[in-house]
């Protein structure tokens, strides 16, 4: 201890938390390129794409964990847990990628997604709604608001039925 009370280790974690804090990652910290994260990021979507959710969810957690400000790992993490039937988490995913990237309109639409799962028609009606605001701004989602209108619509008539 030093003579203030502090520990090497307290002042270790304060050094640890503020760099997290101004913008540090954990791939900074161990020396993990960008390139590196890549090509782990092109492994864990390949495994996706041909339904190895499992291991693709394995590779999507670790890159969260080692950059939790690149939005492509958390909607990654995301799309595996709804795949493998993990709503609730993959909402959390969805979530977490949304206060990164704000603007980003997949997020609430997959939460959408997840929350029709979970039958709770209003946050499923929320995120599509977000979700079709949020595309019908940019071009490149004009595929993603005509699907977000359209779940809208199903799940505004499916309120209608209850």
């Amino acid at each position: 201890m030093d003579i203030l009370g502090g520990s090497q280790a307290e002042e270790e974690e304060d050094a640890l938390e503020l760099f997290l804090r101004e913008g540090g990652t954990f791939a900074m910290l161990k020396g993990i390129s960008q390139d590196s994260l890549d090509q782990m990021y092109s492994l864990a979507f390949n495994h996706y794409q041909v339904g190895k959710w499992r291991e693709a969810h394995t590779l999507f957690q670790g890159l969260c964990a080692l950059d939790h400000y690149d939005t492509r790992f958390f909607l990654g993490l995301g799309a595996c847990r709804q795949q493998l039937g993990m709503f609730q988490a993959a909402i959390e995913s969805y979530t977490y990628g949304a206060l990164i990237d704000i603007k980003d309109p997949r997020f609430p639409f997959y939460a959408g997604e997840c929350q029709l799962q979970l039958d709770d028609l209003e946050a499923a009606e929320s995120g599509f709604y977000s979700a079709g605001l949020l595309a019908s701004a940019d071009a490149k989602y004009s595929a993603l608001a005509r699907r977000a209108e359209g779940m809208l619509e199903a799940v505004s008539l499916r309120s209608i039925e209850r």
